[in-house]
């Protein structure tokens, strides 16, 4: 099959996986934050920030080194199957060592609990993360689809089901378990069958990959805590309710991020692989690349903008209203990340994790420093301390990253987002009007008038976009490549 048709197959069963299970993620959330506290999500929060900066080192940033080298033997998959398993063993006995610090840091005696329940999760993972890491490479998009939608809507039910049980925040934890049970454990045994792992382990035979992996680990270690600094220092300096609130709006937006950009990122890594030689067809594909999930990403940041309140009220239920202003002012910091995510499939396709963790240091220190003052002012300032480094890292991005390794120029890079910018801006005049007049209405007027008004934005946008770039669609270069 070419790489062509590898590419739209890709794209379009990731497009069905990641939408159904992003999807499936989102209304537990919205079930949930009916049914537990704001505190439980504070604690949650906590937990996986944790656990999400011990699974970097559990992964040693191989998948990288797996997806950009072309010839790998059964021994080199056997030895980094094993490193994997014995990191996350080590990893996950040195977490729950630490659980009582961690605990006692924040006052909340449910992580001494929470956290080692939870971190089960790492040993789980490392029985098919390797394999689960070959689907992506050889573009097998399907089986991964069927494989996540199938173990998330088992766990989505389980969560739900104790939670109205009265497992509280555990019942997050369980959910999450069985869910990685059944996903991993899929990978796991058809991994088995085509690559043969034996029990055999050398690292010399892959270093090369660890070498590639370890730039992947400094970045992922340091970049990991640039985004968790906010979560880390508000769960110290504010109450567990207020992190519980700030996190849920921060996650709706990342999960925005989320829901769009893999679809087309986790397919054009690989298939960007395969032509990284050509730096011009790379500039090309990458601007059509950025143009297309700025059309998809900017008008669901500019509704949450808008609408923030009626949409507020309609996920999370009215005992969530004071999340309505950080999901307003979060979703300008989710549009400006929306633009700098893509960039990880240039870096993955050249190699070029060197560069990734040179930005990262640079990152990291400003947004310590920014949360750190931000986190002594307000829960406000944190806020908008986001957006503010946010913008700052656009440009910074493209300068050590994008320019480094494909030499695009700053017009080219901003002109590939400068139409979907213009579009939400022009689909937002109509809106404005009715908007504004909504504000002034009593319950339930009101509500039917802003889900009317965000019906006029997004047929707005849409119009725009059939008068001026409707063959836009049709420009995904990996859509349009004649490689085999």
């Amino acid at each position: 099959m070419s790489l062509r048709s590898q590419s739209v197959k890709g794209v379009k069963w990731n497009a069905v996986g990641t939408l159904t299970t992003t999807g499936l993620q989102m209304l537990k959330l919205f079930i949930l934050a009916r049914i537990l506290t704001k505190a439980d999500f504070g604690l949650l929060a906590i937990a996986t920030m944790f656990l999400g900066f011990t699974e970097i080192f559990a992964n040693m940033g191989l998948a990288t080194g797996i997806i950009h080298k072309q010839d790998i033997t059964r021994d080199q998959y056997s030895s980094v199957f094993w490193l994997n398993m014995m990191l996350s063993v080590g990893l996950y006995l040195l977490l729950c060592a630490l659980t009582p610090l961690i605990a006692q840091y924040y006052g909340q005696p449910d992580l001494r609990r929470l956290i080692p329940l939870l971190s089960l999760q790492l040993v789980i993972d490392s029985f098919g993360k390797m394999f689960y890491t070959l689907k992506t490479k050889e573009l097998d998009f399907k089986t991964i689809a069927v494989v996540q939608i199938v173990g998330v809507t088992i766990g989505v039910v389980l969560t739900v089901a104790l939670a109205l049980r009265g497992h509280g925040v555990f019942s997050l934890a369980y959910g999450v378990l069985v869910q990685e049970a059944l996903t991993q454990g899929a990978y796991f045994v058809m991994g088995l069958r085509a690559y043969r792992i034996r029990f055999h382990f050398r690292l010399s035979e892959i270093r090369e990959l660890v070498s590639i992996g370890l730039y992947q680990l400094g970045m992922q270690v340091v970049d990991y805590a640039a985004n968790k600094a906010d979560i880390f220092l508000i769960g110290r300096f504010f109450s567990a309710e207020v992190l519980g609130v700030y996190n849920l709006a921060k996650e709706l937006l990342y999960k925005a991020v989320q829901l769009i950009n893999p679809i087309v990122t986790n397919v054009a890594a690989p298939a960007f692989a395969r032509f990284q030689d050509d730096k011009p067809k790379m500039r090309r594909s990458y601007s059509e690349v950025l143009h297309l999930l700025s059309f998809v990403n900017f008008p669901i940041f500019m509704a949450f903008f808008l609408f923030a309140e009626p949409l507020t009220m309609l996920l999370y239920g009215s005992g969530m209203a004071e999340m309505a202003w950080f999901v307003r002012v979060l979703s300008v910091w989710g549009m400006l990340q929306s633009i700098g995510n893509p960039a990880g499939i240039l870096m993955v396709s050249l190699g070029r994790t060197d560069l990734g963790f040179r930005w990262t240091l640079v990152r990291v220190v400003l947004v310590l420093a920014g949360t750190l003052i931000a986190s002594h002012i307000s829960i406000q300032a944190m806020a908008w301390t986001q957006v503010l480094l946010a913008f700052i890292f656009l440009f910074a991005y493209w300068r050590m990253m994008v320019y480094k390794m494909i030499a695009m120029p700053i017009g080219q890079y901003l002109g590939s987002v400068a139409w979907p910018l213009l579009g939400v801006v022009v689909a937002a005049l109509p809106a404005l009007p009715l908007l504004l007049f909504a504000a002034g209405q009593e319950e339930p007027v009101r509500s039917i008038m802003l889900y009317a008004d965000m019906a006029v934005f997004g047929l707005a946008y849409l119009t725009y976009y059939w008068l001026t770039r409707r063959e836009m669609l049709k420009q995904l270069p990996i859509f349009k490549s004649t490689d085999s």
